[in-house]
């Protein structure tokens, strides 16, 4: 009878270590791979994306001296970013500048500890113009009154 239990228990072990691998090199195989969609991207890490919203939020108020209630007020309102800053009387460009050296100081940083390689720093400082110019024009009340 003790045998069994072994055999079993042994049999059990296998299987968990087989599914172990076998998720391992799923994992590996989707990090490898790069996504474009940045919603696929940090679609498993819920905590990035609040972070880099936080962040942006922060660099944007403090750049046109606002409130984070004023800038949601203009938001919601259906404002670009663009046409926000515009209204205040201060240049988009201003704005785009500080978002994108506050994203390479951060990228800078994040190759610094070690958290990610300078490749893939690189890859992320490629895409910043295109994203950093869909954000400044993207209205964002547009959805809510739909």
């Amino acid at each position: 009878m003790d045998s069994k239990i072994k055999k079993l228990v042994a049999g059990v072990a296998l299987a968990g270590a087989l599914t172990a691998a076998t998720a391992g090199v799923a994992v590996a195989a989707d990090s490898s791979s790069t996504t474009s969609a940045p919603s696929a991207q940090t679609a498993k890490h819920p905590l990035l994306r609040i972070r880099v919203r936080r962040a942006t939020v922060k660099v944007v108020t403090d750049t046109l001296g606002v409130s984070r209630e004023d800038l949601r007020t203009a938001m919601q309102s259906g404002q670009t970013l663009t046409q926000y800053a515009t209204s205040l009387g201060k240049d988009p460009q201003t704005l785009v500048d500080a978002l994108t050296n506050a994203a390479n100081t951060k990228l800078d940083q994040l190759v610094a500890d070690g958290t990610i390689t300078q490749e893939r720093a690189d890859t992320v400082k490629g895409k910043l113009p295109a994203r950093i110019d869909k954000l400044m024009n993207r209205q964002f009340g547009q959805h809510a009154t739909a």
